[in-house]
């Protein structure tokens, strides 16, 4: 296993729109790829990772969106890991879920942002094997930013443009920036 270096904004690479995993992709190595990709989300901290922050342009992503918190305050880990490649929504519920996030590529930003609070997601595992699978509250938010992603979105994409401005001249200056998860947030968010 291995820590991959995260990309953090502006990486061009964030902002391309990924590729599908191929037939020919599926297997083993594919599977340890995706969990060096975990134990990168995990040692960042972080709840999900899309391929794109590591800079692989497929269409694939990891996240734990396990809620419970050990004696210390902090979330446990390898819980509920899911590996997802070529992930699809494919109903969304009209309901919201309005929620704070934060971002392994975009450090030290936080944004409320409004999500469907259910989602059915098609996708695949790294072997090949195909799911379908509804996700709801938390896990409805993480999976959904993690597309984002898969699409070249980021959160501060979606943020206003004053407050998009000021956290890039705050990058450009190096006031921001580095390892992404060497930072303590204050945010009851999970950075995702």
């Amino acid at each position: 296993m291995a820590i991959l270096p995260i990309l953090t904004v502006p990486h061009p690479l964030l902002l391309q729109k990924a590729r599908p995993v191929r037939e020919d992709e599926f297997g083993p190595a594919l599977a340890k790829h995706l969990s060096d990709m975990a134990e990168t989300m995990y040692a960042a901290p972080g709840v999900g990772l899309a391929a794109p922050q590591v800079g692989d342009l497929r269409r694939m992503l990891v996240m734990d969106a396990t809620e419970d918190k050990d004696d210390d305050g902090k979330r446990e880990q390898a819980k509920n890991l899911q590996l997802l490649v070529n992930p699809e929504i494919v109903e969304r519920s009209r309901d919201k879920l309005r929620w704070e996030e934060g971002c392994l590529s975009v450090p030290e930003f936080w944004e409320y942002f409004e999500r469907p609070r259910r989602v059915l997601v098609r996708y695949r595992d790294p072997l090949g094997g195909r799911h379908e699978e509804w996700f709801e509250g938390f896990p409805a938010i993480v999976v959904q930013h993690e597309m984002d992603h898969l699409e070249g979105v980021v959160i501060i994409d979606k943020a206003s443009r004053l407050k998009r401005s000021r956290y890039l001249k705050k990058v450009k200056k190096g006031v921001i920036g580095g390892e992404a998860g060497s930072e303590d947030a204050d945010s009851e968010g999970a950075t995702l």
